[in-house]
């Protein structure tokens, strides 16, 4: 990228919020004979976005530099007098700026060399090791993408959807998840993560080690989790609570327990333990009582107990198993 030296430092300055209150309206006022200050303002959102990205500098990002460096070098003079009192402030930041360029075209030939994978369930469940030797299981109707391998400061993934987590320890490249609306950071090794779209709700176990939480829309909200700790982030509120659940890890160790629990709850806990549909033929049996354990059996097998235990008979048709009471 060709760099215009002079108004670079200019525009620099701008930004640095470091200006008299005469120079920063000498800016303004050069933006506004440009294009009436739609491309200053497309930079500060750019610088903003730069910002919250750490590493990662966009194309979109790059291309705005770029822009902003053509206008610039379009525009004949601004005073000598304004480069001289910032010496020392310009000269930091176009040491800067270089930085950036250089660090821009070594993230862009790295970032050439890594290939993004997606894995998707639907009514299954996965095993996925990624490079650095993590291990995410992933529930049914969910979404893991994550590189082939991992460069930069931290080991970014994306989550939609439920997965556990037995993360690789490496605190020189902290483990991140980005859900939609919570960002969490790896500071121990095994934890669930619960981020369905359609309850509006993100929601971390934690089995051992250490996790930190943050709400995506407000980032100063953030809680640090232990072994046992159950958080939930829910419009945008985050909040440390107990969980009450016997089987919320249910989908992870196939171990269930129901104690005098309606069959309309055992039948929800049974679909998102194994990623099935099982419904109900007759509203009126959703309020059967369930009594009994089960260890890790398939849910075939599970289904021919329960079904027995109540007289029931099951019929599979297209993707959903029907339970249903038989005729007398």
């Amino acid at each position: 990228m060709k760099v215009n030296k002079k108004y670079w430092e200019n525009i620099t300055a701008y930004f640095s919020n470091e200006l008299s209150e005469e120079d920063h309206a000498r800016i303004e006022a050069w933006a506004e004979r440009q294009d009436g200050k739609e491309l200053l303002m497309e930079m500060d959102s750019k610088m903003k976005q730069a910002e919250k990205a750490n590493y990662k500098y966009t194309d979109a990002t790059n291309k705005a530099w770029t822009k902003l460096n053509t206008r610039i070098n379009k525009e004949e003079k601004l005073s000598v007098s304004f480069v001289s009192q910032h010496k020392n402030l310009f000269g930091i930041a176009a040491s800067l700026l270089v930085l950036l360029s250089i660090g821009y075209g070594i993230f862009k030939i790295v970032q050439s060399d890594i290939q993004l994978e997606n894995i998707q369930t639907a009514f299954d469940q996965k095993k996925v090791e990624l490079s650095d030797g993590t291990i995410v299981y992933l529930n049914g109707n969910s979404s893991l993408s994550f590189p082939d391998k991992f460069v930069g400061k931290s080991r970014l993934v994306k989550l939609a959807g439920e997965a556990y987590f037995d993360v690789k320890p490496d605190k020189e490249q902290p483990f991140v998840i980005e859900t939609e609306r919570a960002r969490i950071q790896v500071l121990g090794t095994s934890f669930n993560v619960r981020a369905l779209g359609e309850e509006n709700n993100v929601e971390v176990l934690v089995s051992s080690g250490k996790v930190r939480i943050q709400g995506v829309q407000n980032p100063e909200q953030e809680l640090i989790l232990e072994k046992g700790d159950f958080a939930s982030l829910k419009n945008n509120v985050l909040q440390n609570k107990s969980i009450n659940d016997l089987n919320y890890l249910a989908w992870k160790t196939k171990m269930l327990e129901f104690n005098n629990t309606p069959l309309k709850e055992v039948l929800q806990t049974l679909n998102r333990a194994y990623a099935v549909q099982i419904d109900l033929a007759e509203n009126e049996l959703g309020g059967l009582p369930l009594t009994s354990k089960y260890n890790q059996l398939d849910v075939d097998a599970l289904l021919d107990a329960m079904c027995l235990t109540f007289n029931l008979k099951q019929k599979t048709e297209e993707d959903r198993i029907i339970i249903y009471s038989p005729k007398p």
